[in-house]
């Protein structure tokens, strides 16, 4: 999960909990709001594709939400044994009235969808929970 050959910033990013304490932490969180990570899951699969379908074009996701998808040649492997490689391209959402953003990944639905790992704070492809429930303006099931 550190730097390597294959990804050159790695997945923990400067974060000095272990693997186990950040899937932890990360799962509290979500478990405070009520949100489920599968409605999580679902909203970063939804803007993800959207992004990826205007191929390049900046679309809306919701009021004050925008989303632009930037393409990159070639693929990455999991970290996690037997998972696959995944495309490289990347969904940059942006909620202009909260000033928060995300750069959503194939690779990083995935590890937060099979591994329940959002990655590390500092990663630039960190998944914040929170972060992610305020831009898709998320409600925990009644």
């Amino acid at each position: 999960l550190k730097p390597s050959k294959f990804s050159k910033e790695g997945f923990l990013g400067t974060d000095s909990r272990s693997v186990q304490e950040i899937i932890d932490d990360d799962l509290r969180t979500l478990k405070k709001t009520g949100v489920s990570q599968e409605l999580l899951v679902q909203a970063l699969k939804d803007a993800y594709l959207r992004a990826k379908n205007a191929f390049g074009a900046e679309i809306e996701i919701k009021k004050d939400v925008k989303a632009v998808f930037h393409e990159s040649m070639g693929r990455i492997p999991s970290p996690f044994c037997k998972d696959g490689l995944f495309e490289k391209g990347e969904a940059v959402v942006t909620d202009s009235a909260s000033n928060l953003s995300l750069v959503i990944t194939s690779l990083g639905i995935n590890l937060i969808e099979k591994h329940d790992f959002f990655q590390g704070r500092g990663c630039r492809f960190r998944i914040d929970p929170l972060d992610a429930i305020k831009i898709f303006n998320l409600q925990p099931a009644k």
